[in-house]
């Protein structure tokens, strides 16, 4: 595996290639075909396909990877073509859940081949191929599933009530600092949003978001009375939109502003 931010393009006989984007706008060409991209955006390329990555801004930075595999890669030419063409919308990773644990993956590589050296150290260097590979696996069940005609409701996957419920609270359980919608909750499990709160009320008793928010002010007591992060930065670090807002929702369940309950948990302990 190979990385390198100043290289613009080739072609590469024995290789496969990845590119992941992490700032700015490029414009990518590959085998006659070119897409305008901002970051995020992954693409992925087959041995000896011609290539080049212009920056469109000022900003821009990137990586290409170099891979080669011992086994049949998972992805065909048609497979990354389709990719790379998806790389347009700006909307992809944030409403596919697939597609967010991709860039995730990358990610992670990303960060460990740049800050730790990794290309030097035999360990990371294998957990950063594992992350690319990861990756692979993800967008080929993804294509797989996408590459077949459009499913009617009674074809697609069908959970019950309690799993479609509990598919929901762990995405919400794992993501509750990020801005989640209904309709990407509802996307998960194939519900009609509205129908989905009523589901969810009838087995919790409670709204999908009246348990995000409570489930973040358990998280904010957490750092209240475990850290001295400041209230702003708890704020911050639990999902609420403003520190005003957090400090009217916490007084709205525990009676006292964040700062007048941690002062009173501090005379407790002394």
């Amino acid at each position: 595996m190979q990385g390198d931010e100043a290289f613009s393009g080739g072609v590469h006989l024995l290789s496969y290639e990845v590119l992941y984007i992490t700032e700015g706008k490029v414009s990518f060409h590959w085998r006659g075909q070119t897409c305008l991209a901002e970051a995020p955006a992954v693409f992925f390329l087959t041995p000896s396909t011609p290539h080049e990555v212009k920056s469109l801004s000022p900003e821009s930075r990137y990586r290409f990877w170099e891979l080669t595999f011992n086994v049949e890669p998972p992805l065909r030419d048609d497979h990354m073509d389709r990719w790379n063409e998806r790389q347009q919308r700006n909307d992809f990773y944030a409403k596919s859940l697939l597609a967010d644990l991709i860039l995730k993956a990358l990610d992670a590589a990303y960060h460990l081949y740049t800050a730790e050296a990794a290309q030097a150290k035999v360990h990371l260097e294998q957990v950063c191929l594992l992350e690319i590979q990861k990756a692979f696996q993800l967008i080929a069940h993804l294509l797989d599933g996408t590459a077949k005609p459009s499913l009617n409701a009674a074809e697609q996957r069908k959970w019950n009530e309690r799993e479609a419920i509990d598919i929901v609270l762990d995405y919400m359980d794992w993501r509750y600092k990020e801005d989640i919608m209904l309709d990407t909750l509802a996307q998960l499990v194939h519900l009609n949003p509205s129908y989905l709160i009523r589901l969810f009320k009838k087995q919790r008793g409670i709204t999908p978001f009246e348990y995000l928010r409570n489930l973040r002010l358990k998280a904010a007591v957490s750092y209240l009375s475990g850290s001295e992060m400041t209230i702003q930065t708890i704020a911050e670090q639990t999902g609420f939109q403003s520190v005003h807002y957090f400090g009217k929702v916490f007084k709205q369940a525990y009676g006292q502003s964040p700062a007048t309950w941690r002062k009173q948990l501090t005379r407790r302990q002394e």
